[in-house]
């Protein structure tokens, strides 16, 4: 019996905890409202503050405990596609069940407040017992409807936050989507300029995107994932491309180890990656770099432990690089993805620096 009411109680959708505080709050407002109403009464009487915080407590207690039966009664309004003349019925029969109990239990233990005070105990049956039974039944209904109203309001809430849960997870699956395409067309193609020049490379390459595929689909189904994971993908990649442009690149990672476990999205960097191979070493003549950097940072601008990426690459035919910049699929890509797992809370600029360098830099809340 005691573990199906605690199975109760952990269905709500409020936690124990702040069902307590919430009673906790109500009762000091009440105890606080009777006693300036004494005072501005000036009754000829001492204020009571044991009686009266223990008068408004049991009142407010009681609701506290009958909240699952509150919570089931709501959940007989909310079923509007099911709802019977049985279940209108069974809601307003509930109600007023729900509310005499309340009254009965409250009353009683108000009796024997007043004996305990007093030295005088009210038989049930009394006069002034039945008027106030009556009284408390309609301030009781109110209260109750006020519960009732107050979970539908929690539930409506949640299954608010559910939609745009799932609506956010599947705009950033279409947004993913756009990036294997995207991606693979660039690969492929980069695999198709190198069969005349050199077969074996080729075949190197080919082998390197079964496994960047393998990875790809391995990860689908994950939105989020571990920085290393990640790090991992864009190595894999860029082994690809040093294939492709052999002494023409030099790679640097600088990568702290403390972010590695760091939750980022599934592949938000891969895009600036390719950006930085198709933008940058490819339209360079001469040898070029690119550089990767990950560290945990402080923005003063977020103002929170954040993840700091910036990619920099050798800059390569400037006019033509300047017209990609913000406008490329990866950087929209990029752009709206960060813009939904992270509104407002985000940092994701570009800048050409010194005519020479190409450098995107995201920032990030640090999540492990």
């Amino acid at each position: 019996m005691i573990n199906r009411i605690a199975t109760y109680y952990k269905n709500l959708p409020v936690s124990i905890s702040k069902i307590a505080l919430s009673v906790l709050a109500i009762c000091l407002f009440f105890i606080l409202k009777e006693y300036t109403n004494h005072i501005i009464n000036r009754y000829n009487y001492e204020f009571s503050w044991v009686l009266t915080s223990l008068k408004i407590g049991v009142n407010y207690i009681f609701w506290g405990l009958f909240t699952p039966i509150a919570y089931w009664l709501s959940k007989l309004v909310q079923q509007r596609k099911t709802i019977t003349l049985k279940k209108v019925f069974q809601f307003i029969l509930g109600c007023i069940a729900l509310v005499l109990l309340h009254q009965l239990a409250s009353t009683r233990v108000y009796a024997l407040l007043n004996y305990a005070d007093s030295g005088y105990l009210n038989q049930f049956f009394a006069e002034n017992n039945l008027v106030l039974l009556t009284l408390g039944t309609f301030s009781g209904l109110i209260e109750l409807l006020l519960i009732i109203g107050i979970f539908i309001g929690f539930e409506y809430q949640q299954k608010y936050l559910e939609k745009q849960k799932e609506l956010i997870t599947a705009q950033l699956n279409t947004l993913r989507m756009q990036l294997h395409p995207h991606f693979l067309f660039n690969t492929l193609h980069s695999i198709a300029s190198m069969i005349d020049i050199d077969t074996k490379d080729a075949q190197k390459m080919l082998t390197k995107i079964g496994s960047l595929l393998r990875v790809m689909l391995e990860n689908d189904a994950e939105q989020i994932i571990p920085l290393q994971e990640e790090v991992a993908f864009i190595k894999n990649y860029l082994d690809l491309e040093e294939i492709r442009f052999q002494d023409r690149v030099t790679i640097t990672y600088q990568i702290d180890e403390e972010v590695l476990n760091a939750q980022i999205p599934n592949m938000i960097l891969q895009p600036l990656i390719e950006n930085a191979v198709n933008h940058g070493i490819a339209k360079t003549i001469a040898a070029g770099n690119i550089r990767i950097k990950a560290i945990k940072t402080i923005d003063s601008k977020l103002k929170i432990p954040c993840l700091e990426f910036q990619i920099s690459n050798t800059l390569g035919n400037r006019s033509s690089t300047r017209k990609k910049i913000g406008f490329g699929v990866g950087l929209k890509n990029v752009q709206q993805r960060l813009e939904r797992v992270y509104p407002n809370q985000y940092i994701f600029k570009t800048q050409i620096k010194n005519d020479t360098q190409f450098i995107a830099t995201i920032i990030i809340p640090f999540n492990q």
